[in-house]
């Protein structure tokens, strides 16, 4: 079973194998491809990641996305039909299903008939999968770009917002992430030398320089462009941060530079304690606060626990705790292709930890 996640950056794919109703062994391959750059390239990546991860034919595939939101396409409708042409290209013409936001696998001729109703539904993957495991939850999944903040409650999604467009508006999802936000976009000034000094608002550095310098992420981790197309080592990463305030590296000390962006990164804690706290104030009043949080994506750590913690949540619950220890890196692939074999196989799928 094979189950693909294809974003405005990066593609995620998993491989689930299977032993009767129970889950073998789980393969993740993710490739950063920046859609907006070369989108004629889409099936041509698509194919060549495919006979990786599996060269035979696999017995099934599912997919869902949310790359049709880059702005190389003029709306989500032109994005989806494109992504799924190329996808139709890419494994030639083999049959393949759609997550919808409904939580329902279609074809792609229903796809293409609502596009809207499957734009941005990789989320749903993520809330299916932990809910067969636990049945009241809040998850949050912080990936390279965005955070979705996902309820769960007997054993059901329980979200507000069902585009992205209404999840923005309910605080379910966090336009926030660990290596490609722009730092103008957490914050508008920062501490320098005894005041809160303005920043640019040019692209100067991003999210992923702030994670690298404070030691969250190693270069490896850094599956994105920089602003400036140069490394993704710690020099390069706090001349960017310098940047930011109009300095060269120079201008700084180094305890200057570590002070900024702790602030930052503390600031990016409260962006997503704010979508956090407003989806917790919705659920039952008299134990809100038992409902634990499930951590998954890059960012679980260091960003999804902090927030969880801040909030007085009492438990936070690691994805790993509850299925493969790679998952975290690729939760909707791995989420849309159990949710495929659960289609096929007509009862649901076992996996341990």
């Amino acid at each position: 079973m094979i189950g693909w996640d294809i974003g405005g950056a990066n593609i995620k794919v998993s491989a689930i194998k299977l032993k009767g109703n129970e889950i073998d062994s789980i393969r993740i391959i993710i490739e950063h491809f920046p859609i907006w750059k070369k989108p004629e390239k889409l099936p041509k990546i698509l194919c060549e990641i495919k006979n990786r991860i599996y060269s035979k034919k696999p017995e099934s595939m599912s997919l869902t996305m949310t790359g049709e939101l880059s702005d190389v396409f003029r709306n989500k409708k032109e994005g989806v039909n494109y992504i799924l042409d190329s996808a139709s290209q890419a494994f030639n013409n083999y049959d393949y299903s759609v997550l919808n936001i409904r939580s329902k696998l279609i074809s792609v001729d229903e796809a293409k008939a609502n596009p809207i109703e499957v734009a941005g539904a990789n989320w749903v993957a993520t809330g299916w999968l932990i809910s067969k495991k636990i049945r009241n939850c809040v998850v949050i999944d912080i990936g390279s770009t965005s955070t979705s903040i996902i309820p769960i409650m007997k054993g059901k999604i329980a979200a507000l917002g069902k585009t992205d467009f209404e999840k923005l508006i309910v605080g379910e999802l966090v336009y926030t992430g660990v290596l490609r936000t722009n730092v103008a976009a957490i914050v508008n000034e920062v501490p320098i030398k005894g005041a809160k000094v303005g920043i640019s608002s040019e692209f100067f550095s991003q999210s992923g320089d702030i994670h690298l310098i404070l030691g969250n992420i190693s270069y490896e981790d850094y599956l994105t462009e920089t602003p400036d197309n140069r490394g993704k080592n710690l020099i390069n990463a706090t001349k960017r941060l310098a940047r930011v305030i109009c300095a060269d590296l120079e201008d700084l000390k180094k305890s200057e530079i570590i002070r900024i962006a702790r602030y930052i990164y503390e600031k990016q804690i409260d962006q997503i304690m704010t979508g956090l706290e407003k989806v917790y104030s919705r659920l039952d009043p008299n134990n809100k606060r038992e409902i634990p949080v499930i951590t998954t994506g890059i960012g679980k750590k260091f960003l999804a626990k902090k927030a969880a913690k801040q909030l007085n949540i009492k438990k936070i619950v690691d994805i790993n705790k509850i299925i493969d220890n790679f998952t975290f890196m690729a939760t909707p692939a791995v989420g849309v292709a159990i949710m495929q074999a659960h289609k096929l196989l007509g009862r649901n799928v076992i996996w341990k930890h």
